[in-house]
């Protein structure tokens, strides 16, 4: 229990990007991308908004008319086993029918003329649906019949009309060096540093350059999706990281050698805290028949205000530790430039900007559905007023007095204050942008039975002012729903910064209530790890 709570609070992941809240993706690496649904794609693909409605032909305001001028005759053919005024029998006849033929057969409550009309099935072809009117006919339904419409049926069972999430919540913590048996061998391990050979075993885990800290948190309310829209309100997303010199690690550990300076200018740190509010519309785009290599296209759009609530960048521009036989001198000058206002630091001034999603999908045919989308696109951040703080320091020591402080720190405390030269300045530096973390994510899910998915995902990070440039991720996941109720996940992701991930999860559907859970680690296995991301989340589903 122990070496988990340790996986969680010191390691992390740093796999590029804002955190997602989406349980899914943490319990897949990532993966499941393709087929997210309802307000989960918000902020990620708009265009899997698009499965709802009827298809939008661009340009053109009578899609039966300007088909008919084209030539496009192709049509859909389902089989209609019910119509009724009552919305309620025509669910308890769905029910029925997947409880006698699963979910595999597609089924669909359309309205027209103010009846609710279960309709079943979706094919090219009319002998396709003639063969099911015959097999539904001979297990009782007697009014099964053929009915040819333009566009295909569409399934709201496995897509919601309605989606809402009402409280989502995500944490990632991470660094590039140690990981929960290390922490617990050396650290609790009753470690004595003394022992000839313990203090270079202690120091060998940092990397030569530097350690790499970050922590990257979410939270997710009011991001709900209405058929063809969704709106994320309230979606605040905080990202850091950290760049610690390991030189500073071992002057702490090995104490200061003479005539071996130490450069610690690689000291750095970047911080954002932005709040987005979306809006995002999807919808499918009917294509011409002749286009023979997907079944249907979608394509959407979202576009994100992006309310900067932190920007803090921390640099070292010089931070130097120089000995001689005879003396020590430490200088050192960095800067802290924030959005904090001088005059009143615990308010900070805020910052606005936009981004934009845009994405695209496709159903190859009735397993296959690929995507691909481009995510905060364009999205910079302008920060009206900024201050920039800058420290200069510079402390010189000779040998004697070093070691007279050894001796009696307390007596020679006046000998360090009088030694220690420091100045402070701050000024503004007027207005200022950032550029917002962007990615670009390509993905695909094929639907290998009715109870298990595969998930892939290509996801890139976009060069950006908050978190370093990485090679590109794959993931590839799993999705098993035995049961509706209890779908389980699972996934690895190659690439990064981190470079491996793995992950897994669950999510529990009772009604319109779904709670799941997801968990990961990456750069490495178990207590090997070096990083670990929790995510989870309620939501209701219609």
């Amino acid at each position: 229990m122990r070496l988990l709570l340790i996986a969680v609070l010191v390691t992390g992941t740093a796999a590029g990007g804002l955190p997602d809240t989406s349980p899914v993706r943490t319990a897949t690496a990532g993966a499941a991308f393709t087929r997210l649904q309802g307000n989960h794609v918000l902020g990620m693909n708009p265009a899997q908004l698009g499965y709802y409605g009827k298809p939008l032909l661009p340009g053109m305001k009578d899609k039966v008319t300007a088909a008919a001028k084209a030539g496009v005759t192709q049509d859909h053919y389902s089989v209609q086993l019910m119509a009724s005024p009552n919305k309620r029998l025509a669910r308890e006849a769905q029910r029925l029918f997947r409880y006698q033929f699963g979910q595999a057969i597609p089924s669909a409550i359309v309205v027209v003329d103010s009846l609710y009309k279960l309709r079943v099935g979706d094919y090219r072809d009319r002998g396709g649906a003639e063969g099911l009117r015959d097999t539904l006919v001979a297990a009782g339904y007697r009014d099964a019949w053929i009915v040819t419409e333009f566009h295909p049926l569409i399934d709201p069972g496995r897509i919601p009309y309605f989606s809402m999430t009402l409280a989502g919540v995500s944490l990632e913590a991470g660094n590039n060096a140690i990981y929960p048996t290390w922490v617990n061998q050396q650290l609790f391990g009753g470690l004595d540093l003394r022992e000839p050979g313990k203090k270079e075993d202690f120091l060998a885990v940092f990397p030569a350059g530097v350690w790499n800290l970050n922590v990257r948190a979410g939270l997710t309310s009011l991001s709900f999706a209405v058929g063809n829209w969704g709106v994320s309100m309230v979606a605040p997303r905080m990202v850091s990281n950290v760049n610690l010199p390991t030189a500073a690690i071992d002057v702490l550990f090995r104490g200061v050698r003479f005539d071996e300076p130490r450069d610690l200018s690689t000291l750095k740190m970047d911080l954002l805290g932005a709040a987005p509010v979306g809006v995002a519309y999807g919808r499918q785009l009917e294509l011409p028949p002749e286009a023979e290599i997907v079944d249907r296209l979608y394509a959407g759009v979202g576009m994100n205000l992006l309310v900067g609530l932190a920007d803090v960048h921390i640099v070292a521009d010089h931070l130097d530790v120089m000995t001689t036989p005879d003396s020590i001198l430490v200088e050192g000058r960095t800067r802290v430039i924030s959005n904090a206002d001088p005059k009143a630091p615990a308010v900070p001034v805020m910052g606005t900007g936009l981004s934009i999603d845009l994405g695209l999908a496709a159903d190859i045919n009735e397993r296959l559905r690929v995507s691909l989308a481009w995510k905060d696109l364009l999205g910079t951040i302008r920060w009206p007023k900024r201050t920039t703080r800058v420290n200069e320091f510079s402390l010189q020591l000779s040998s004697q007095e070093i070691e007279a402080i050894s001796r009696d720190y307390q007596q020679h405390i006046d000998t360090l204050k009088q030694g220690f030269a420091k100045s402070d300045t701050s000024y503004g530096t007027g207005a200022g942008r950032t550029v917002y973390p962007s990615q670009v994510i390509a993905g695909a899910a094929w639907q290998v039975s009715p109870e298990l998915v595969l998930d892939a995902a290509l996801m890139h990070t976009l060069e950006n002012d908050y978190l370093e440039a990485a090679a590109p991720m794959l993931s590839v996941g799993l999705g098993y729903a035995p049961t509706p109720v209890f779908p389980v996940y699972g996934g690895v992701g190659i690439g990064g910064t981190e470079g491996f991930r793995w992950g897994t999860g669950f999510a529990l559907n009772v009604g319109a209530f779904q709670w799941s859970l997801g968990f990961g680690q990456s750069g490495g296995l178990f207590n090997g790890a070096r990083g670990a991301s929790l995510s989870t989340e309620f939501r209701l589903i219609y």
